[in-house]
């Protein structure tokens, strides 16, 4: 996996994050390790939900600092959502050193059960995340936007407002224009995660330019922060997450495709806009 954003092994001296569920960081994990529950939830991105996000984050960076640590390795069950989504926005705070670890737990090293546990409160104040933008930004150049959607198909469709738990009565659907890469297609037959020659070949599917502004979305802001770092890395100049997703989307007056109501039979048609070698399999 010739990713740059990947490590394959742990070192002496690294910070490290457990993005795995609690239960199973409080059971064992990589002694020294550290759990911040923030990074699972769901975020929109009006100014209180941004406080919620950057004060988690700037106490982190903070954390990483005073530790005199210059790597951070991030780590959950293998190379997943939530991994990834530390490290972007880690990256989007300027700690460029942060990465992925490219194993599969569990995995060697000395473990013990996990303690520290750290939660955080909002901030007082918020600063732009590099790499991340709100719903007024994406109201304001929606038509000028190259859009990634990083869900499932049945959520792209509008027949599942999300993924896991949908709630009868939750709206379904999707932003308008953008283009379906389903997040699992980033990975192989092993659940790892494809050669980026194969992800580029892929990527030439989409009828994108690298040097446009380009922003990925899913449900909650997790899944879309691999595509984001395997898009950086392919050569896509302007790439942004959508902090607030369809989580925050779908409660808003602004216009949407696919739309149906979760239990419900009626949804109104919108053509899949969808890339990639496989898009006629869809």
């Amino acid at each position: 996996m010739n990713w740059s954003f990947l490590k394959t092994e742990v070192e002496a001296g690294d910070f490290l994050i457990d993005c795995r569920s609690q239960t199973a960081y409080e059971e064992e994990t990589l002694d020294g390790a550290f759990y911040f529950p923030f990074i699972k939830k769901a975020f929109g991105s009006d100014p209180e939900s941004q406080k919620k996000l950057y004060g988690p984050m700037l106490a982190v960076t903070q954390e990483i600092q005073k530790s005199k640590k210059t790597r951070v390795l991030v780590f959950d069950e293998g190379m997943g959502m939530f991994s990834s989504r530390m490290v972007f926005l880690l990256r989007g705070m300027g700690i460029k050193e942060s990465y992925v670890l490219s194993k599969k737990w569990p995995f060697d090293g000395n473990k013990k059960p996990g303690t520290l546990k750290l939660e955080f409160t909002p901030s007082d104040k918020t600063k732009p995340i590099e790499g991340v933008v709100d719903k007024a930004f994406m109201e304001k150049n929606l038509t000028k936007l190259q859009i990634f959607d990083a869900r499932t198909m049945d959520e792209y469709e509008g027949r599942l407002p999300r993924l896991t738990a949908p709630e009868e009565g939750t709206l379904c659907g999707r932003l308008p224009g953008a283009f379906l890469w389903d997040w699992r297609n980033l990975y192989d037959a092993e659940a790892n995660l494809i050669d980026r020659s194969l992800f580029k070949k892929r990527l030439n599917g989409f009828p994108f330019m690298p040097e446009r502004p380009t922003v990925i979305y899913d449900y909650n802001g997790a899944r879309s922060c691999l595509l984001a770092l395997m898009l950086q890395e392919a050569g896509y100049i302007d790439i942004s997450t959508y902090q607030g997703s369809w989580f925050e989307w779908r409660k808003s007056s602004l216009p949407k495709q696919a739309v149906s109501m979760f239990g419900q039979k009626t949804a109104t048609a919108a053509a899949p806009r969808v890339g990639g070698v496989d898009r006629k399999k869809v």
